[in-house]
């Protein structure tokens, strides 16, 4: 009898330990146990039973957090770029046999990791949302309450990575976290082993500075600065940076035409004509995440070009790298912003014009009409008759001249008695000349023939003020006008004075 007890109390015991929890019964289970006799006393068969006894089961705390991680080898490793908030994922187990609540936290787990970019532990919204997967329904915990035994949680651990910070190989590139989960209920219960790791995308950016629009002389040289930086977060090779260039000339009218203008660059103190070799030569083993280089442009004009004839230069850098999701920018067909300037030479050149009109007067020189009133048409006069000629001279063009002579053939049978002059050249004095180069403040000393007489007027701005020459400017959209009156010959005793005249001018 005892050993058919032992047994029944044996499977007894067997049974009710056995459990799906982690750690077998759970916390509060009470364990009865009642022993049995069965007997016959050669009447009578029965059973006897004995009294009841009870093991009542304490709890047992227990936590684990997957995935597991160390800093050697993290447990996760997701890819994040400069300014993004990145998610590392757990799972938080009770492997008690009781309800527990158990504080949470998250740290820094290397040297590189930002403290104060931490944005917290998150508990997954089971009931809102997408279970399972961080989002905004998710809230911001320093515990997880009240789980029950063999029960499980999800919990994020939020990090804003830094704007700036170095990506791919280079030292800096892991962010390392950890998170620790303690139990309430017993303290020595924890689990610390939870390193993950933000792996910082390599950012292949470039900018370049700046467009430009530049004015130049014919055959002379103008020059434009710009400057070439690494705006992404990693050191850039020779083989990660493509530049183009794209010329076209055009004339004022937009038009196209052949370009005949000379460019050089010259990149960190190399000078050459392909631009690309020499942004290689000057990156040479490495461009550092916000280095820079400086690119001179250098645009010769030809001799030859017309007023605002141009070149547009347009220059593209970009990177042909090409390594999946963690490069950004590294085609210029979906990012010419990415490095794209153009810089414009445009010609000045200054372009003379010269009208000349006439009126009759009649019988006296002040009878004669303004400038506005004369014309290009051919008109009658007498012997005798006073005639005016008006002729200006006008910069057409967006350039300046120089030198610049309003010189009038006087023609035979023409008596002249009155001259004057007027321009817009600002600070500019008028001279009069008979033979272009001894010249005079007032035509009043000149003689002036009909038919073997020249009259020069010009503008006297700089250099020898005695003379017009190259040193005398004329600049855009300047004039010079000369009003040149006298009569028909007709016989009588010609003046030897020449009066100084602007009226109607």
């Amino acid at each position: 009898m005892k050993k058919f007890f032992a047994a029944t109390l044996a499977l007894a015991l067997s049974a009710a330990l056995q459990s799906g929890l982690a750690v077998g019964t759970a916390s509060g289970t009470a364990i009865t146990n009642t022993g049995y006799l069965d007997l016959n006393d050669g009447v009578t068969t029965s059973t006897l039973t004995s009294n009841s006894v009870v093991v009542n089961v304490t709890q047992v705390y227990g936590i684990t957090i997957g995935p597991d991680g160390t800093t050697a080898a993290p447990g996760q490793t997701p890819t994040l770029f400069p300014g993004q908030t990145g998610i590392l994922t757990y799972d938080l187990t009770n492997t008690g046999n009781g309800t527990d609540t158990f504080n949470v936290a998250a740290a820094t787990a290397n040297a590189t990791a930002q403290g104060a970019n931490i944005l917290g532990v998150y508990l997954d919204n089971t009931t809102t949302g997408t279970v399972g997967f961080y989002d905004a329904g998710d809230t911001l915990v320093t515990s997880v309450a009240s789980l029950a035994a063999d029960a499980t949680r999800r919990l994020f651990v939020r990090y804003s990575l830094p704007a700036g910070t170095t990506g791919g190989s280079a030292s800096g590139s892991a962010h390392q976290l950890n998170i620790t989960g303690t139990s309430v209920g017993d303290t020595t219960k924890t689990d610390t082993n939870n390193v993950g790791q933000f792996t910082v995308g390599r950012v292949i950016d470039l900018t370049l500075t700046s467009t430009q629009t530049k004015t130049v002389t014919p055959n002379g040289t103008i020059t434009f600065t710009d400057t070439l930086t690494n705006t992404g977060n990693t050191t850039l090779t020779a083989a990660d940076i493509t530049a183009t260039v794209t010329a076209a000339a055009t004339n004022g009218a937009g038009a196209s035409i052949t370009n005949n203008f000379t460019t050089t660059y010259t990149v960190n103190g190399t000078t050459g004509s392909d631009l690309e070799a020499l942004i290689n030569t000057a990156v040479g083993s490495g461009l550092v995440a916000g280095g820079t280089l400086t690119i001179t442009v250098s645009v010769v004009a030809p001799s030859a070009s017309n007023d605002r004839d141009q070149q547009a230069l347009t220059i593209l850098t970009y990177s042909p790298t090409a390594a999946g999701p963690t490069v950004q920018n590294n085609a210029p067909s979906s990012d010419t912003a990415q490095g794209q300037i153009v810089n414009t030479a445009v010609v000045t050149r200054g372009t003379g014009s010269v009208t000349k009109t006439q009126a009759l007067c009649g019988s006296a020189v002040s009878a004669c009409p303004t400038r506005t009133g004369a014309s290009n048409a051919a008109i009658s006069a007498k012997p005798g008759e006073y005639v005016v000629y008006y002729l200006e001279a006008t910069n057409t063009g967006t350039g300046t001249l120089s030198n610049v002579r309003l010189r009038d053939v006087l023609p035979a049978n023409f008596v002249v008695t009155h001259v004057g002059a007027t321009t817009s050249v600002t600070g500019g004095t008028l001279k009069f000349s008979t033979d272009g180069t001894t010249w005079a403040t007032t035509p009043a000393g000149l003689t002036l023939t009909g038919g073997t007489s020249t009259l020069y007027v010009g503008v006297e701005n700089g250099g020898t003020a005695t003379t017009i020459d190259t040193s005398d400017t004329f600049p855009a959209a300047s004039t010079l006008r000369v009003r040149i009156a006298g009569y028909v010959y007709n016989g009588g005793t010609t003046p030897t004075t020449i009066t100084l005249d602007n009226n109607g001018l």
